[in-house]
């Protein structure tokens, strides 16, 4: 029986043999994207310029994807060479990803998903709040999660997170989160399950190390088949550093709805967090709502908008609006139209603007407000 390129390919990449893989759908992926933007973001200038920069941007992206019965797996690897036309600065970033979810019998299940960015534009990170910074950034984030239902009611869940962030500047220091946690869920009815969780997170940053324990009530509520409503609380148990410490609330509340044309997530909530990049454990309120719609196989909207504030934990100005109190704070709004040609190629084009303001910078009166309009071509391979 002829095996095809693909299944070859697949079976290098794993280091097994084509037959190893029958009955697995292999599906490597290759992607060219070239972008050409313009950015107004003050700092990418030369000492003493102004106004903004126009920048293009060529990202090779491969990837590969296996499925059967029983597995789930997703991977890539994508170069971005970034071209500062105003500078002449032309600098490289990495970024790579893995997902993998196994059934390992009828009752047990594993997640583990994981990714690394090296960027010189922190914007592009999946966490805000160290985009004030335009030094390169290397950022990471991993979670490996085991569940198995106990009854046709009762499921367990363990897991392990882990987030580390160092900013690439003399005398910053890294800082790292890791977070255990277990939870067991009851399904109520067919639509409402109750929920208990315990969390321990452990925050580090250079020599400093602050802790923190965690119980949340939960409850997951399916309001249609498209609509689901999961809401979490309780109290954090805070220890940090040269004795401080305290109780905070935990609060998180998430709407997701799925259906075909029209996709929207909205998540709200405060909490602890850490692996900022500039300090250790923080309080921060967020808010975050993505709406997506397709219109038909070629046309598709969405809208992103995002925000943040934060502070030294437990609870440093996180229920004041003081002008004077140690709060950082930011929002993010986008929008963007996709087009797609053909199977092979697409047309995107997004404008975004971004205010984030750390501490520091708003005792000095900066203003690190940026406004980004960029127009990009994907190109497929297969």
């Amino acid at each position: 029986m002829r095996v095809s390129w693909k299944r070859w390919l697949a079976a290098a990449v794993v280091g097994t043999s084509p037959a190893a893989l029958a009955g697995t759908v292999v599906e490597p992926r290759a992607r060219v994207t070239l972008e050409e933007r313009y950015d107004d973001d003050f700092r990418l200038n030369d000492a003493g310029a102004t106004g903004g920069q126009f920048m293009t941007k060529v990202t090779p992206r491969v990837g590969l994807d296996l499925k059967d019965p029983t597995l789930t797996l997703e991977s890539f690897y994508a170069a971005d060479v970034l071209m500062r036309h105003g500078t002449g600065r032309v600098t490289l970033d990495h970024r790579g990803g893995l997902t993998v979810r196994k059934l390992l019998s009828r009752r047990l299940r594993v997640e583990v998903s994981g990714g690394v960015y090296r960027v010189t534009d922190p914007a592009s990170l999946p966490r805000e709040s160290v985009a004030r910074s335009n030094q390169p950034v290397l950022y990471g984030q991993s979670r490996v999660y085991v569940t198995g239902r106990l009854s046709r009611t009762v499921d367990l869940g363990v897991g392990y997170a882990f987030e580390g962030v160092r900013v690439l500047e003399v005398g910053r220091e890294p800082g790292f989160v890791h977070n255990p946690f277990a939870e067991l869920w009851l399904r109520t009815t067919r639509r409402l399950s109750l929920g208990l969780e315990y969390r321990y997170q452990g925050f580090i940053f250079g020599d400093s190390f602050e802790q923190a324990h965690g119980v949340s009530g939960a409850l997951r509520y399916r309001l249609s088949r498209q609509t689901t409503l999961t809401a979490r609380g309780g109290p954090v148990s805070f220890m940090g550093a040269e004795g401080t410490g305290g109780v905070v609330p935990r609060m998180r509340l998430e709407l997701l709805h799925e259906a075909g044309p029209f996709d929207m997530g909205f998540v709200a909530g405060h909490d602890l967090v850490g692996a900022s990049g500039f300090t250790n454990a923080l309080w921060a309120d967020f808010a975050g709502l993505v709406l997506n719609r397709h219109f038909n196989g070629r046309v598709s909207v969405y809208g992103v908008a995002s925000f943040f504030r934060n502070g030294r934990a437990p609870g440093e100005g996180a229920f004041t609006w003081d002008e004077n109190a140690r709060v950082a704070q930011g929002y993010a709004l986008g929008a963007g139209l996709e087009f797609k040609i053909n199977r092979y190629l697409s047309m995107q084009t997004t404008v975004d603007r971004i205010a984030q303001v750390g501490v520091d910078e708003a005792a000095a009166g900066v203003n690190l407000a940026r406004n980004v309009a960029a127009i990009r071509l994907h190109m497929k391979a297969w």
